[in-house]
């Protein structure tokens, strides 16, 4: 079964990247090529690529691991899309090919199993989430591609689908908020002490969510903006 395995950071330092995640979220730098670094919790792959264009910079790609090609291409159909959609590629990263989902975010996909920490690190990695104008027709996509779950939905017609262990959060877009890939998430077991962890690492401590928000508490930001939820009571997989 395909497992959302991967999130690809555009970043304009890595390397700072790479200690921030370490320092704060204890996780291990697993690889470094060709300026890329590669970080994870031992379930989950974090992979920081160098891109000098600001306006790039940010979440980039996810990508599912142990994917059967093959499969793959038949199960485009059900989502009117055709084989020529799926598109080999060599890649840093360790994605062989690339779809685009509905909205056009860029999908990874890895037919092994993506490099991880030989041991699970204590503060995983669960949660992604993206804007999107249309969250049934990419739960859709998702579900007939590649085999996730429905497993919330929210009042304000967001979805959550998930492979069984992976929250993926399909949020509807607001005004205020551009289309795409906008933050991820980590499962603590103190809020507080992550927020600590943070305000040392040199960033502020965060905020608290809203409170219609179902999962996550707050939201710290990592020293390149990227927006970070933490939650002790987790996401529903």
């Amino acid at each position: 079964m395909a497992q959302l395995r991967q999130l690809v950071i555009a970043a304009e330092a890595p390397a700072r990247l790479c200690d921030f995640y370490r320092e704060v979220f204890e996780l291990d730098k697993i690889d470094e090529a060709s300026g890329a670094m590669f970080l994870s919790d031992g379930v989950f792959n974090l992979a920081f690529v160098p891109e000098p264009e600001p306006r790039e910079h940010g979440l980039r790609q996810v990508s599912f691991d142990t994917v059967r090609v093959e499969s793959l291409r038949s199960k485009l159909a059900r989502v009117d899309m055709a084989e020529s959609d799926l598109a080999q590629v060599e890649s840093v990263t360790g994605a062989e090919y690339q779809v685009r989902d509905p909205d056009g975010n860029t999908v990874g996909i890895c037919r092994r199993a993506f490099d991880v920490a030989y041991e699970k690190r204590p503060v995983p990695l669960r949660h992604i989430a993206l804007y999107t104008p249309n969250p049934q027709r990419m739960a859709d996509f998702y579900c007939r591609v590649f085999d996730m779950k429905e497993v919330q939905k929210s009042e304000r017609s967001s979805i959550f689908v998930s492979d069984g262990y992976f929250n993926l959060a399909l949020l509807y877009q607001r005004k205020e908020e551009p289309m795409g890939l906008n933050h991820f998430g980590f499962h603590v077991k103190s809020n507080e002490e992550m927020q600590a962890r943070a305000e040392k690492a040199g960033v502020r401590r965060g905020a608290a969510r809203p409170a219609r928000i179902p999962f996550a508490e707050y939201r710290v930001h990592d020293p390149e903006g990227n927006g970070i939820d933490i939650s002790q009571k987790g996401w529903r997989v």
